[in-house]
Protein backbone atom coordinates (compact mmCIF):
# COMPACT_ATOMS: atom_id res chain seq x y z
CA UNK A 1 0.00 0.00 0.00
CA UNK A 2 1.44 3.34 -1.04
CA UNK A 3 0.72 6.29 1.23
CA UNK A 4 1.07 9.99 0.60
CA UNK A 5 2.73 12.62 2.73
CA UNK A 6 0.16 14.91 4.35
CA UNK A 7 2.50 17.89 4.10
CA UNK A 8 3.88 17.74 0.54
CA UNK A 9 1.49 15.16 -1.03
CA UNK A 10 4.32 12.97 -2.39
CA UNK A 11 4.06 9.18 -2.41
CA UNK A 12 5.93 7.65 0.51
CA UNK A 13 6.98 4.11 1.25
CA UNK A 14 8.34 4.67 4.75
CA UNK A 15 5.98 6.67 6.91
CA UNK A 16 6.81 8.68 9.99
CA UNK A 17 4.50 10.62 12.26
CA UNK A 18 5.12 14.13 13.48
CA UNK A 19 4.56 13.93 17.22
CA UNK A 20 3.46 17.56 17.42
CA UNK A 21 0.81 17.88 14.68
CA UNK A 22 0.01 14.19 14.14
CA UNK A 23 0.48 14.19 10.37
CA UNK A 24 2.06 11.40 8.35
CA UNK A 25 5.22 12.85 6.82
CA UNK A 26 7.99 11.71 4.48
CA UNK A 27 11.71 11.85 5.16
CA UNK A 28 12.05 15.10 3.16
CA UNK A 29 9.49 16.85 5.38
CA UNK A 30 11.09 15.65 8.62
CA UNK A 31 13.13 18.48 10.08
CA UNK A 32 14.61 16.53 12.96
CA UNK A 33 14.21 13.29 14.89
CA UNK A 34 15.68 11.98 18.09
CA UNK A 35 15.46 8.87 20.19
CA UNK A 36 14.35 9.66 23.73
CA UNK A 37 14.39 6.13 25.08
CA UNK A 38 15.31 2.86 23.49
CA UNK A 39 11.83 2.44 22.01
CA UNK A 40 10.53 6.03 21.84
CA UNK A 41 11.37 8.20 18.85
CA UNK A 42 10.33 11.83 18.49
CA UNK A 43 10.04 13.43 15.06
CA UNK A 44 9.12 16.98 14.12
CA UNK A 45 8.09 18.29 10.70
CA UNK A 46 9.27 21.52 9.11
CA UNK A 47 5.97 23.31 9.84
CA UNK A 48 6.08 22.49 13.55
CA UNK A 49 9.76 23.48 13.70
CA UNK A 50 8.79 27.08 12.88
CA UNK A 51 6.42 27.18 15.88
CA UNK A 52 8.62 28.12 18.84
CA UNK A 53 6.44 26.43 21.48
CA UNK A 54 6.54 23.11 19.67
CA UNK A 55 10.26 23.43 18.97
CA UNK A 56 10.93 24.09 22.64
CA UNK A 57 8.97 20.95 23.58
CA UNK A 58 10.98 18.94 21.06
CA UNK A 59 14.36 20.20 22.24
CA UNK A 60 13.64 19.82 25.95
CA UNK A 61 12.24 16.28 25.60
CA UNK A 62 10.28 17.01 28.74
CA UNK A 63 6.54 16.42 28.71
CA UNK A 64 7.21 14.62 25.42
CA UNK A 65 4.21 13.48 23.46
CA UNK A 66 1.39 14.00 25.95
CA UNK A 67 1.65 17.79 26.13
CA UNK A 68 2.36 18.17 22.44
CA UNK A 69 -0.77 16.34 21.34
CA UNK A 70 -3.00 18.16 23.82
CA UNK A 71 -1.95 21.65 22.66
CA UNK A 72 -2.97 21.20 19.02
Amino acid sequence: MVLSCERCKREIFKKEFCNYCGRTICTLCTKSAQRVKKTTRLAICKDCWSDMKRRKLFKNKGSMIADATQKR
